[in-house]
């Protein structure tokens, strides 16, 4: 049995879905009340997917859609939302929040989600996601937000539809307070508050667009399921390794800048790139500040200083840099 399984009581009546494992006997279930309570494994019995489409009873934590392109044997869908892949975090209460992953797109979504902590990889779940169709992973709670770990998303990519086939798609997010309660806004499908990060923003779904003409193109740039009224927070792809801060690299127009702004800019750039590097597991980054008169690599330092997921930072290959640029390490 494994997080996410839909399971039947063997002694009484109900049935729930696995959302936590409590030791090697033990496990907590969501019932269909919503209420969560720890069973023992031995009390359980799994139901299998052929008898939930039977008697046609959606999985808990599973929201179908009206129309699943998936099923009629055959029947091949047209793909027209070719993105749309998001995760999901909703408010239990004060404190927990169910995360969701959400598939608003025309393929069916085999996926596998793990969690890294301390270089320790833990599988978590892995199932299939239909067209427009949302599920349940888990519950977390927000104020442990910051050892909540590294998250390893891993998609592919189905619809008889489709000539080629579609790459897949693997994500790694690490979710920060500073980052995670500026995201919230309605999430698709759900139809309800949530913190909403889409994880394939940003992607071209490669062998898939040779066979878009230009009218399918602009329908599909013009269609509600295509726009959102806000943006959305993507799980973009991590920063250089090594980030030059010196002004004439981070933009062309810095001869009408005076010294303040000049630093002020500097500084935007440290902090988005050294967040984006905690968001995406670096295990170091390397910030080039010059020599200077110090003030850039002063007021990194005392930052860094007071931050409290660095493992500790210092002077960065003083026979290539000398003493102009920083390495900054991670706490594992």
């Amino acid at each position: 049995m494994n997080i996410g399984d839909r399971v039947r009581f063997l002694h009484s009546s109900g049935e729930g879905i696995i959302t936590k494992l409590l030791d090697n006997q033990l496990v907590e279930v969501e019932i269909e009340e919503g209420f969560h309570i720890p069973v023992k494994m031995a009390e359980l019995v799994p139901i299998a997917q052929e008898e939930s489409r039977q008697f046609q009873r959606p999985r808990i934590g599973t929201t179908p859609s009206s129309k699943n392109p998936s099923e009629g044997g055959e029947k091949k869908s047209k793909v027209s939302a070719r993105l749309g892949i998001y995760v999901a975090f909703t408010a239990t209460n004060d404190r927990m929040h169910a995360m969701h992953l959400i598939n608003n797109t025309d393929y069916e979504l085999p996926f596998t989600l793990a969690n890294e902590q301390k270089n320790e990889y833990q599988p978590l779940l892995a199932g299939k996601i239909g067209p427009r169709e949302t599920l349940k992973v888990q519950d977390l709670n927000v104020f442990d937000i910051n050892d909540w770990g590294i998250f390893i998303f891993q998609f592919l990519f189905l619809n008889r539809a489709e000539k080629m086939p579609r790459e897949p798609l693997t994500k790694r997010a690490r979710f920060r307070a500073k980052t995670f309660f500026t995201a919230k806004q309605k999430a698709p499908l759900l139809e309800r508050e949530a913190y909403l990060f889409q994880i394939d923003l940003g992607e071209v779904p490669k062998a898939a667009l040779p066979s878009l003409d230009p009218e399918q193109l602009k329908n599909q740039m013009l269609s509600p399921n295509e726009q959102a009224s806000t943006p959305i927070p993507a799980l973009v792809k991590p920063p250089k390794i090594e980030v030059d801060l010196h002004i004439e690299t981070i933009t062309k127009d810095f001869a009408r800048l005076n010294a303040a702004e000049i630093l002020e800019l500097q500084l935007k750039t440290f902090e988005q790139n050294l967040e984006s590097a905690l968001v995406h597991g670096l295990r170091e980054i390397t910030f080039i500040h010059g020599v200077g008169n110090g003030r850039l690599r002063q007021e990194i330092h005392r930052r860094l200083s007071s931050h409290s997921e660095i493992q500790f930072f210092q002077d960065a290959q003083k026979e290539k840099f000398g003493y102009g640029a920083t390495l900054v390490r991670f706490k594992a």
